[in-house]
């Protein structure tokens, strides 16, 4: 899908460009999601496969970030193609639903994946009525679990399970609307051969079973199916709209890059060069290696030693995800190391600020001016957003392309950052409270209830996570008012376990921090508001009136005694009247908050880790 042609315009030939922002490729419209490019053609974006061209032509930025690189398991990170008017920077896709129909007469058309026309049009009624009367998709899918998706199966459905090709001219469906109700049964289609049948019960559960369907593991965006039958029962499948959200969950890992005695660079040349130096360190040659490199490259010989090393020391083990945080938590809290451009923050002792119930719960603040973030499209789900958690990187990569690639795509801003570090003593007390473990048995309960009917396990939800994810939502809604960013260009980052009981997790049971930071690579980058808003004098107004605002929402007390809102209701007092943010603001999709844990209850106002605080 091109972005634009050679002189920065749009034009109306065999294909057509849209214009797709950087951030919706980590976003809505990743790899694997359908892409609305206007009324009448939609696309999905495709799979890494169809950059490769791009990335043997060097067209394509490499992103710095060794950390991430070793986490998520490749060699590269590249940004994805931009079009500046000038160069042709494009998104590969195909088209996808396949089946369209004129909104005049009706007649559906099964289109081939990779037609790239920009216009199909029904000819007779173009003729007819003297302009062109372009087709449209069908808004019907079906959707499996295990990540394939296919257009809705007209001719077995209006035929009742008997498939016939789409070509055939003795079996051309129109597809009619009776306008009646918004429902889906008000939708018929009819065939040449007389067969004629509703989409009633299309998308109920198990409504295929009507006509034997079974998934067809069809991968559209990487123009294949299955070689695998794919196992996902036909009561997991869902017939859905195609615009839905549930339709394609990006799977995505951000990462702040922190600093440490090596750069960016050297470790880039090293990871570029490693087989050929593990190669000449076996023969005993390192040393000829890393001299030639150095000369080349500019960099020191013994900082190249070093980070091969590291590299080759480091061995395959996968890290966890709590561990890799656990790393950033130290750096942030305690920043002694800083790069210009890359990383430049100072730590604050909290006795500078003049608020008391900061010095009693918070130990520590960290004002980060120059914050480093890297974002890396690991893969994506379908239906259900948790699908991958307990899948390996090599796992959840293995989506994207056809086949093995060492490199995915990422992209890098530049911004800056407030971290908040909480006492672990006054948390741990606080969550031993009754009226904590009390109010957590509801939010416990509608996440195993939830869990249950994706045939996940069950997992031990941590108070302590919820509290401090509910006070950083209500600290970015403060913070957005008075520094100058809008809310959708701020970003959190949690530092603390979400659940209990993981293995390894005990080792890291003191971290408990939150990081609010600027994460748009366009207008909002690192213009001092947010640091400012962070300094002592400052940020104390900012945290009391988030506090007190908290203490009532519009929507109480509604919402104040909700037993379950929001994604699988795993959300107790907190709406978009009072907590929620932007999707793109938060970690966790607006999940697992609680107004209640923070500022209290009107019954239990000791729920409230701040209730007496102010």
């Amino acid at each position: 899908m091109l972005r634009n042609n050679n002189r920065g315009e749009r034009r109306e030939a065999k294909s057509k460009g849209y214009s797709l922002r950087m951030g919706q490729l980590f976003g809505p419209y990743s790899v694997g999601a359908i892409y609305p490019c206007d009324a009448n053609t939609t696309v999905m974006i495709a799979g890494l496969d169809a950059y490769e061209d791009q990335v043997e032509k060097g067209r394509l930025e490499e992103v710095c970030d060794s950390r991430l690189k070793q986490y998520v398991g490749v060699n590269r990170l590249y940004e994805p193609p931009m079009g500046d008017g000038f160069s042709n920077g494009f998104v590969p896709a195909l088209r996808f639903p396949n089946w369209l129909y004129c909104p005049r007469c009706g007649e559906m058309k099964y289109v081939s994946p990779t037609n790239s026309s920009a216009s199909l049009r029904c000819e007779a009624c173009s003729k007819k009525y003297r302009h062109d009367v372009r087709l449209v998709p069908e808004r019907f899918v079906v959707v499996c679990p295990h990540g394939h998706i296919d257009s809705f199966p007209v001719m077995k459905w209006v035929h009742g399970g008997t498939d016939h090709d789409e070509k055939d001219p003795k079996h051309t469906v129109c597809r009619r609307t009776k306008g009646g109700s918004t429902t889906m049964g008000d939708i018929e289609y009819r065939c040449t051969c007389g067969a004629h049948r509703s989409l009633n019960g299309a998308s109920s559960l198990g409504g295929l079973d009507k006509i034997d369907y079974h998934c067809t593991g069809r991968q559209p965006w990487l123009d294949r199916k299955s070689n695998l039958p794919c196992p996902a029962d036909n009561k997991d499948l869902r017939v859905v709209i195609m615009g839905a959200t549930n339709v394609c969950y990006p799977d995505v890992f951000s990462s702040v890059l922190i600093p440490d005695a090596l750069g960016e660079k050297v470790k880039a040349v090293v990871d570029q060069q490693f087989a050929d130096m593990f190669e000449m360190d076996r023969q005993g040659m390192l040393d000829m290696i890393i001299d030639m490199l150095a000369r080349q490259s500019g960099i020191n010989p013994d900082s190249m030693r070093l980070a091969y090393f590291q590299k080759k020391n480091a061995g395959n083990s996968e890290q966890s995800e709590v561990e890799y945080l656990h790393d950033e938590y130290l750096t942030l809290r305690d920043p002694q190391i800083t790069k210009k451009g890359e990383f430049v923050g100072k730590s604050l002792d909290v006795s500078n600020y003049s608020l008391p119930l900061m010095r009693r719960l918070i130990s520590k603040v960290s004002l980060v001016e120059t914050l480093t973030v890297t974002r890396a499209l690991v893969g994506f789900t379908r239906l259900n957003p948790e699908y991958n958690d307990s899948k390996t990187m090599a796992d959840r990569r293995r989506a994207l392309s056809r086949k093995k690639l060492d490199w995915t795509l990422a992209s890098q801003t530049i911004g800056e950052g407030i971290f908040v570090d909480f006492d672990a003593t006054r948390l741990k007390e606080w969550a031993m409270r009754p009226e904590v473990i009390k109010r957590m048995r509801t939010m416990q309960r509608n996440l195993d209830e939830a869990r249950a009917g994706r045939n996940l396990v069950p997992k031990e939800l941590n108070p302590i996570y919820v509290v401090i994810h509910t006070l950083s939502h209500l600290l970015l809604l403060g913070i957005s008012e008075v520094c100058g960013y809008t809310a959708a260009s701020l970003r959190e980052r949690i530092y603390c376990q979400n659940f209990l009981g993981d293995e390894g997790s005990e080792d890291f049971e003191d971290m408990h921090g939150l990081l609010i930071y600027t994460a748009s690579s366009s207008g909002d980058g690192s213009l001092g508001g947010l640091v400012r808003s962070g300094e002592p004098g400052r940020f104390e107004e900012i945290l009391l009136k988030a506090l007190q605002k908290a203490t009532w929402c519009s929507d109480d007390p509604v919402c104040i005694e909700s037993t379950g809102q929001g994604l699988d209701s795993c959300n107790l007092a907190a709406c978009y009247n009072c907590a929620l943010l932007p999707e793109t603001a938060c970690e966790n999709g607006n999940k697992f908050l609680d107004r209640g844990l923070v500022v209290g209850t009107l019954d239990e106002p000791q729920t409230g880790l701040f209730r007496n605080e102010f």
